[in-house]
């Protein structure tokens, strides 16, 4: 539907196989503010973890989301 018809979808989800099957670009939230985004191969190699949970896992623990 989305690409027939040239939307953009908003899906929030704490399920990151969803969010990997769904989504083409990918914002990590803490808080209410955004704290990085990308895609999900992006996210991935950016903080150094095997999967979009893992990654997921380390914004919402870590105190710096990006360190």
């Amino acid at each position: 539907y989305k690409k027939n018809n040239d939307l953009t979808i908003l899906l929030a989800s704490h399920n990151m196989k969803e969010v990997e099957r769904l989504c083409d670009e990918i914002i990590m939230m803490k808080n209410g503010q955004i704290v990085d985004s990308g895609t999900c191969n992006e996210l991935i190699h950016k903080h150094g973890r095997k999967n979009l949970e893992d990654t997921f896992l380390k914004i919402a623990r870590s105190k710096n989301e990006l360190e």
